[in-house]
């Protein structure tokens, strides 16, 4: 793989050494500077360590007991929303690589499909809808900081959950600062190997721990049980934060060296997360069976667990799962923006104050809406949906007539399912939203009030 690269960079050098020698035309500079991007990207399995690393980690977490809390029924909805959002993850990928010969700088690259599709209207308003959800899905992925800190300190910092995201805001900021994805795949694999090492020592605590009384939950307490329906809701908004990083993939896929075979990568990646969390699901399912019933809707597979070493070094490996997570997630914002505002590409101190801007900003929503189930629900209930289900499908169908006008065998299977799935986003969103809004006025959430109004009171 090396020496590949190697011999790639070699033959781009000798084309340089041309250049100098001879007046290249505009069409000739731009494939030459297109083939030395291309050469340092970052490569298929690179590609998919990044992806898993941002999926797989401490939202499954939370995920894993909302599924088995449900029984079959909720394994079902999360595999069909699993591969609903693989398949749609493929054809965005396809839609870049119709239109990526054309596009190929492209500091924000999801409108640019979106340009290609239905012109500049559309293009305008898919960087929106795609900074808008960066942004939110980012306050997620900060707010688990904080909470793992307290799984980490357990009692001892009981009701101080809202002081934790400025201290974290200050120490992940300089990593903001670095470019795109290529300039930080190491955190991102850093990101997924964290993820492995903790999704063992959960497995282990939960056999460990051996039957539900001695983690805490009483299988003869009578709990007030929450609808099955708002379960499920949580199931589909926690997935869809989870698994719909669709967002990032053209920006991902664009620093690939080989952007035709993100196919290949992002199956990788959706089979890495899946055997990271089915044993999860398995493990809670042998140790607690029918008890989790009665679990709230805030609970994650740390609130089951036993105070032990265990759960502590799980916590904080994924801690640093979360520091690349959230480089991921919010680097395609940060490139609209920073294109909006005519920010160079080169590092500046314009980069530093717009990013440092954002994630002030990210920390105030957060310390407004400070539990982590109920900001993934939200945050997957709503724009999520449009920018993973709906949006792929409508562009694929629209480009797949310019790019690939002859119908192949699988045209119309492709078809069909882009039309259920189009058809299936607006039930979704209503569902979930209707779910948590219900949830949040029958006060069967974790929320409380901001941070702003009672520290204490809203960390409880």
């Amino acid at each position: 793989m090396v020496d590949s690269t190697n011999r790639q960079t070699l033959r781009l050098l000798d084309k340089s050494q041309n250049v100098s020698e001879r007046s290249l035309s505009g069409a000739d500079t731009k494939e030459f500077e297109d083939e030395l991007d291309t050469a340092n990207g970052i490569n298929i399995w690179q590609t998919a360590i990044s992806l898993s690393g941002v999926c797989a980690g401490l939202g499954f977490l939370a995920v894993d007991v909302l599924v088995v809390s449900t029984g079959w029924i909720g394994f079902f909805l999360f595999i069909l929303l699993y591969a609903a959002l693989l398949y749609t993850s493929i054809i965005l990928g396809r839609c870049w690589n119709m239109v990526r010969d054309k596009w190929g700088h492209e500091r924000h690259p999801y409108g640019a499909i979106g340009y290609e599709a239905f012109g500049g209207l559309a293009r305008s308003l898919i960087n929106i809808l795609v900074a808008a959800v960066c942004f939110s899905n980012a306050i997620v992925v900060l707010m688990g900081f904080s909470e793992m800190t307290l799984t980490i300190g357990g009692a001892a910092l009981e009701g101080t959950l809202c002081y934790w995201p400025l201290a974290y805001g200050l120490v992940i900021c300089p990593f903001f600062w670095l470019a795109t994805p290529k300039s930080f795949w190491w955190i991102m694999a850093s990101s997924f190997f964290t993820v492995v090492m903790s999704v063992i020592l959960v497995i282990t605590s939960v056999f460990v721990a051996g039957s539900p009384t001695s983690s805490g939950i009483n299988a003869t307490e009578e709990v007030p049980r929450e609808s099955a329906f708002f379960h499920l809701t949580e199931i589909a908004g926690t997935v869809f934060w989870l698994m719909a990083q669709h967002g990032c993939i053209p920006t991902l896929q664009q620093d690939m060296q080989q952007p035709q075979g993100f196919s290949k990568a992002i199956i990788l990646a959706d089979l890495m997360t899946l055997f990271l969390t089915l044993p999860v699901m398995l493990a809670l399912v042998i140790t607690y069976g029918n008890t989790l019933t009665n679990v709230s809707g805030s609970a994650i597979v740390y609130s089951l667990l036993p105070e032990d070493a265990l759960k502590k070094v799980s916590a904080s490996l994924i801690m640093v799962h979360l520091t690349g997570a959230v480089l991921l997630v919010n680097n395609p914002l940060f490139q609209y923006l920073e294109e909006v505002l005519h920010i160079p590409i080169e590092f500046s101190w314009k980069r530093v104050v717009l990013r440092s801007s954002v994630l002030l900003m990210q920390i105030f929503v957060q310390e407004t809406v400070p539990h982590f189930t109920l900001l993934s629900s939200i945050s997957g209930g709503f724009l999520t949906p449009l920018i993973s289900f709906l949006v792929p499908c409508l562009f694929y169908l629209r480009l797949r007539k310019t790019y690939q006008p002859e119908p192949t065998k699988w045209s119309m299977l492709e078809t069909i399912a882009c039309v259920v799935i189009i058809a299936a986003t607006p039930c979704i969103i209503v569902a979930i939203l209707f779910g948590t809004g219900t949830a949040i006025a029958s006060g069967r959430t974790a929320f409380t009030v901001p941070c702003y109004v009672n520290a204490t009171l809203a960390g409880l």
